[in-house]
């Protein structure tokens, strides 16, 4: 039952650009996890383009020669906890689409994407303001754009619309809602507060689909 979710570095490596594509690692060891933890901190109190290395490598107590070797410059580091938030997200969706009932219609398994990714987006608000923020690597905002669209575009293959004027409208409608929700829910803080934004964007979604 579940679509075809992109590759976490899909827009990365499609883009172009100036970005760099992100190292890939078979599995998050703790010291890469510390890193990445520590580099999120950096950026999220920093910026990208006031942090420096030195300051990855004192949040992290890791040396700069294991951030090096691990993950690279901090191009390399930004765009790893890019990585580690895709997979993240298709995480919760494959969970969620894992638990569902077989028998759910189109419209409720889009509704299950909606949901796992916005509730992603809530429980790794840190790293998705990191994400979403001004100060990032060149090239990085189309890249993360593109990596979305794309995403997005993968969920509403369920919906099955058409290539009429009036569908093509819907699916850009659709892109807009969820991103937008998406930047509500990460700024939460209250736990309540995210569920209602999750329960409003679903049934004004499901209004639209109509």
């Amino acid at each position: 039952m579940a679509t075809s979710v992109p590759t976490p570095t899909e827009g990365i490596a499609n883009a172009g650009g100036d970005v760099p594509p992100a190292r890939r690692w078979a599995k998050t060891d703790a010291t890469q996890g510390r890193i990445l933890d520590a580099a999120t901190d950096v950026f999220a109190t920093k910026g990208f383009t006031a942090a420096t290395m030195a300051d990855v490598v004192a949040a992290s107590g890791a040396s700069i020669g294991s951030i090096y070797h691990h993950f690279g410059g901090k191009k390399e580091l930004f765009l790893a906890i890019f990585e580690q938030m895709a997979q993240t997200v298709d995480s919760h969706i494959e969970a969620a689409l894992h638990q569902a009932d077989e028998r759910v219609d189109r419209r409720r398994t889009f509704e299950l994407h909606v949901r796992a990714y916005l509730e992603a987006m809530w429980e790794n608000r840190r790293a998705a303001r990191v994400l979403v923020s001004d100060d990032t690597p060149a090239g990085f905002e189309t890249a993360r754009r593109k990596r979305m669209t794309a995403a997005f575009g993968s969920w509403m293959s369920v919906l099955e619309l058409d290539d009429s004027l009036r569908a093509q409208l819907l699916r850009r409608i659709l892109v807009a809602a969820m991103a937008e929700s998406s930047l509500m829910a990460a700024e939460c803080e209250d736990r309540g507060e995210v569920t209602a934004i999750i329960e409003a964007t679903v049934e004004w979604i499901d209004r639209l689909i109509g």
